[in-house]
């Protein structure tokens, strides 16, 4: 297994430190916490072999007018 030697500050540290598992590994805990990134290009993919019902059409269409509407929370 090839390595790489680098070089955080003392708050990287600390942080990484804190969420580090008992007898888990630097490299354990980072890939434990840090997602790879998204491959867009294979989701797009992937997405135009999926077909959708009407109805779901319909719930997604109705969640993006729900997104825009502002919140009825209270503050």
């Amino acid at each position: 297994m090839a390595t790489k030697t680098i070089t955080v500050d003392l708050e990287a540290y600390e942080r990484l430190k804190a969420v580090q598992g008992e007898g888990e590994s630097f490299s354990q805990t980072i890939k434990r916490t840090v997602r790879p990134p998204l491959d867009v290009e294979g989701y797009r993919r992937r997405l135009r072999d999926v077909s959708m019902s009407p109805e779901a059409i319909d719930a997604v269409e109705q969640q993006i007018r729900n997104r825009q509407q502002p919140s009825k929370r209270k503050r």
